[in-house]
């Protein structure tokens, strides 16, 4: 389940990159970039996700509380952090709003990935 995981995210941030970087290099002040960004590790985080939800007690459980946790935070930081380069007078380039669109679930995704090898799936 964690190798799938990592695959799975590997191909959602390589694919999500190549959408932003073909979109062009201007400095936009649309929110579709930081989008991209946190579209890419969703899949990879669902799979890590669903393997935490078996019948299980102890950390596996705390593990899926505090990876949605970590999730919900995570994008509600990094949407401000965002919003505010979009804001700037000279706008944002797209690196960076899709950069931080993927630091908004690398978290998440981690502390599910360390619940996936604590309870041996």
């Amino acid at each position: 389940m964690i190798l799938a995981s990592v695959v799975v995210g590997l191909v959602g941030i390589y694919g999500s990159w190549t959408l932003v970087s073909h979109r062009g290099r201007q400095r936009r002040r649309e929110a579709t970039d930081w989008v991209l960004g946190v579209v890419s590790l969703v899949p990879a985080w669902l799979v890590a996700f669903w393997g935490l939800l078996g019948p299980s007690t102890g950390w596996p459980r705390a593990g899926w509380m505090s990876s949605t946790a970590a999730g919900l935070l995570g994008a509600i930081l990094t949407d401000a952090r965002a919003r505010r380069l979009r804001e700037a007078p000279e706008g944002s380039h797209p690196w960076a709003q899709w950069l931080l669109g993927v630091i908004a679930l690398m978290p998440s995704w981690i502390i599910a990935l360390i619940g996936l090898g604590w309870g041996g799936r």
